[in-house]
């Protein structure tokens, strides 16, 4: 197959740049003369072209519209009033105005129009009568007839003929380049997309010609869109939404640079895309690609009932939508409608028995829900269907992946990239697997791991005995036992953790469970900032068996959910806990009800939202457990394997529908923030710059009950060193709140006050209340476990310091205090744990280290691994006196 010439890579076009600057300025900018004319409207075709190219339908049709038949520019205005009533949804006008153009004088000019009317409509063989007619009457737009046969051989499988069909633009283009009009070069743009799968060079010839067709005729949208469709489906978001950009500046109102906007911003992970789809929806109400994005995003926050109206809606203008089809099949088979499902498959099939795209999209849409291996045999179905689909096997390759089948995956994922060289995640993933080689693999009875070997050794010491309690517990209170064997992935750089999570770096989260197989941060990832790995570890491993349980059928927000409050239930201080922020967002209805959790999640409106769906989430599962016991929990987990709805799963377990368990859990958190919520509810009066201290007092004094009062009083006093006072405030701020313990909360600024003061009690009281609010707080747990330990408080030390240790496992002093305590305390098991972590550590003095693991070693009575160890003492440092006399006391037997 034949090049257009020179390549280039596919990134904005500096001949783009200035065909938009020169299109902006032809577009708006009016002469003066001309302006009284144009505020009447248009005065010709041309003109009512330009107004519907700028949005302006009303005026643009409505000239079109009064154009008389006896008029020479009647058919080229039936033409242009065709496509513009297509693009504002008025389809049934557009099918009858194209009807009577074809049946007029010089109707064949209309011919294309309304086979791509009939098209838009699912009317394929009249659609094709059409195109054919078109061409064989030489109408003068009859390579875009050609095109759209080609077009439409595709859509019905015949891919020989459709390919023969695109193949054809390469000899016009190279032969006729020069004449052809701006939607003839459209035309070629178009049929070299289509080439590129089996081609992708060609992907910048469709660049090239579709950059040219927009030169030739900036009002042309159409293209400009294209090019915008282009950038985004070769995984250029930037350039994508930069070209869109340019046509939203030009027409506000264009229907597909709306849709296409919303689909660049769900491509790139950021808020706004329903916005612009009902904008698209207000100007094109049954716009079907705005329509099937929509039920996408139903989909994704498991409104599937809303998914299959919106597929079902698209389905009434085009019966045969391919891309509504998919989505209306996806969301009755994740809602568990077998038969609705194998019905709108067999429609799909009897369009086109070899639609790989059809299943590429039922492999997406299910791993969108975490239905992962039904996800591998959606995208194996779309490869047997066509081997070139290379959408297919990369969705197949990163869904093994996700699997644990690393090989397979990458198999996969090598033949996605040599088809597809555009695609950033295959190639991000592949770079990804490259570095394997640096990991360490270990394993325990029920999960193996894979660590960087920099940091393998210490984390090992920890993460083995975690995931092995965890496994243990989840399987008492889950009755589930994962298929072996589980899988534990720990990257030093969060890029890496975001590339395996997502195939892109920038993922905010920590951690991810893929059903058995958990990726997630190691401690040391310094880009992913503080975090409590541990609980992360005992957090994903939750999913493991929540998702297992339940076929991978349980709402993202109630897995979530339970994964908070296993935390809670493993160890006091994981997992999120309230804030004034949170209290704040309940107090003002930013919160979603439970009904609508998902939302929170997946559709954020703000922020810190997401963070406050997890406690949120974890919140509902304490109200089920208060009010309907834990057994409650582990119903509706049955519920949702069985395929009910929340909906149903609640009525049946709750005996109440969710509206009145919305309401229940309003009460609910009325209730037990009772307090902190009236004490945020009292913000007082503006705070004027230039306050002084005794303005903030006075303040303070004048609302005792207002928390933001008091703080604000008692840093204020802090900045004036008057730590009496200010501790005074903060006492009573931290009444008002006393569970809060984050950063900027009293109890941090009293606990510093305290130890300032020598008030050594007041200031581990604080320092608890801390540890148990911030599960992050490395330096809080530190500093607790060492006035502790001078308290003779040996076990609360130890608790803390190894809650620091669940922060960051790397500073030697602290695994050092952990082990005298152990030791102090006869708790073998752990001083043998440090002694490990300190040898892991590669300290200095290794021999010293593997000197005292020896000691501990023997201490709990492993006579074995304590003689080996010293001899790997010895091996560092053979003239180590107390190593030499410690084996021989093992070689003589002698008691420790």
């Amino acid at each position: 197959m034949r090049s257009l010439g020179r390549h280039r890579s596919i990134r904005y076009a500096p001949a783009f740049a200035v065909a938009c600057a020169w299109a902006v300025l032809a577009l708006v900018a009016v002469a003066p003369a001309a302006r009284a004319q144009r505020a009447a409207g248009p005065q010709s075709v041309e003109e009512a072209r330009i107004a519907n190219a700028m949005g302006k339908y009303a005026e643009g049709t409505g000239f079109l519209e009064r154009v008389a038949k006896t008029d020479s520019s009647w058919m080229d205005a039936q033409v242009e009033l065709i496509r513009a009533f297509v693009i504002i949804s008025k389809y049934d006008d557009a099918e009858r105005l194209a009807r009577a153009a074809v049946a007029a004088p010089g109707g064949r000019q209309a011919l294309t129009a309304y086979g791509e009317v009939l098209a838009t409509r699912g009317k394929y063989a009249a659609a094709d009568s059409m195109f054919a007619r078109a061409i064989a009457e030489h109408a003068s737009d009859s390579l875009m007839a050609s095109l759209n046969l080609a077009l439409l051989a595709k859509r019905r499988g015949d891919m020989p003929r459709a390919t023969a069909g695109f193949d054809r633009f390469i000899d016009i283009y190279n032969t006729a380049s020069q004449t052809l009009t701006s939607r003839e070069m459209m035309a070629v743009g178009i049929a070299c997309r289509e080439l590129g799968a089996g081609n992708p060079e060609l992907f910048k010839d469709a660049l090239k010609a579709l950059d040219r067709a927009v030169v030739i005729d900036p009002a042309n949208m159409e293209a400009r869109v294209l090019l915008g469709e282009l950038f985004l489906e070769k995984y250029n978001g930037a350039e994508a939404q930069k070209t869109l950009d340019e046509v939203l500046q030009i027409n506000a109102s264009n229907p597909r640079a709306l849709v296409a906007s919303a689909s660049r911003l769900i491509f790139d992970g950021q808020p706004g895309a329903d916005s612009l789809l009902l904008a698209a929806l207000a100007v094109s109400p049954e716009f079907a690609p705005a329509r099937v994005l929509a039920a996408h995003g139903m989909v994704d926050v498991e409104r599937f009932a809303d998914a299959i109206r919106e597929a079902e809606r698209a389905l009434k203008v085009n019966p045969a939508d391919a891309d509504a089809l998919a989505v209306l099949a996806g969301a009755k088979f994740v809602s568990g409608d077998e038969k609705g499902f194998e019905e709108t498959k067999a429609r799909v099939l009897a369009i086109n028995p070899r639609d790989a795209g059809f299943f590429v999209e039922l492999a997406e849409m299910t791993g969108r829900v975490r239905r992962y291996s039904v996800a591998a045999d959606f995208a194996r179905q779309a490869i047997a269907a066509d081997p070139k689909n290379w959408k297919a096997h990369s969705v197949l390759g990163m869904n093994l992946m996700r699997l644990g089948k690393i090989p397979e995956g990458r198999a996969s994922l090598d033949t996605a990239f040599k088809g597809d060289p555009f695609d950033v995640w295959v190639k991000n993933t592949l770079d990804l697997l490259d570095t394997f080689k640096n990991y360490d693999n270990s394993s325990t009875a029920h999960v193996n791991y894979m660590i960087e070997k920099t940091e393998s050794a210490v984390i090992s010491v920890y993460l083995h005995d975690l995931a092995e309690k965890a496994y243990s517990r989840f399987t008492q209170r889950y009755q589930f036992t994962p298929p072996p064997p589980i899988r534990i992935e720990v990257y030093r750089s969060h890029a890496d953790f975001s590339v395996r999570t997502v195939g892109l770096a920038g993922l905010g989260a920590l951690g991810v469970s893929f059903g058995t197989t958990l990726a997630f941060d190691s401690p040391a990832a310094k880009d992913a900032g503080p975090f409590n790995w541990a609980s992360t570890v005992w957090h994903e491993l939750a999913h493991t068996f929540t998702l297992g349980s339940t076929d991978h059928r349980i709402p993202r927000w109630l897995s979530e959910g339970l994964s908070v409050w296993e935390e809670h239930q493993a160890r006091a201080g994981w997992g999120a806990s309230v804030s004034p922020g949170f209290l704040e967002a309940f107090r003002t209805g930013k919160l979603v009800p439970v009904s609508r959790m998902n939302d929170g999640f997946m559709r954020p409106k703000y922020p810190d939202q997401i963070p406050f769906s997890y406690f949120q989430a974890s919140l509902v599962c304490d109200l089920i457990v208060r009010d309907f016991g834990e057994k409650a929990l582990m119903a509706l987990l049955n519920e949702y394997k069985a395929g009910r709805t929340t909906d149903d799963a609640f009525q049946k377990v709750t005996g109440q529908d969710m509206a009145a368990f919305d309401k229940r859990f309003d009460t609910y958190m009325k209730q037990r923030f009772a307090g902190p919520l009236a004490a945020i509810a009292i913000p007082g009066p503006e705070y004027p710059a230039g306050m002084g201290v005794s303005e903030f007092k006075a303040r303070a004094d004048s609302l005792p009950g207002s928390y933001r009062a008091q703080v604000l009083a008692g840093m204020a006093f802090i900045k004036t060193n008057q730590n009496l006072e200010a501790i005074r405030m903060l006492e009573r701020a931290h009444a008002l709140f006393p569970l809060y313990g984050d950063n900027d909360s009293p109890a941090v600024m009293l606990a510093k006050l305290y130890g300032e003061s020598g008030d050594k009690a007041k200031a581990i009281a604080m320092l608890k209340v801390v540890a148990l609010s911030d599960e992050s707080a490395f330096d809080a747990n530190v500093q607790l476990g060492t006035l502790l330990a001078a308290a003779n408080d040996s076990a609360g030390a130890m608790d803390a310091l190894e809650r620091a240790v669940f922060v960051n496992p790397f500073p030697a002093d602290v695994h050092k205090s952990l082990a005298a305590l152990a030791a102090a305390r006869g708790d073998h098991a752990r001083h043998v744990r440090e002694r490990e972590a300190l040898v892991a550590l590669d300290p200095v003095d290794k021999a010293a280290a593997l000197f005292d693991l020896a000691v501990a070693y023997r201490s709990a009575g492993d006579e074995m691994k304590a003689r080996r160890t010293v001899l790997r003492a010895l091996e560092d440092a053979p003239n180590f006196e107390r190593a030499q006399d410690l084996l021989l006391a093992i070689v003589d037997g002698r008691k420790p």
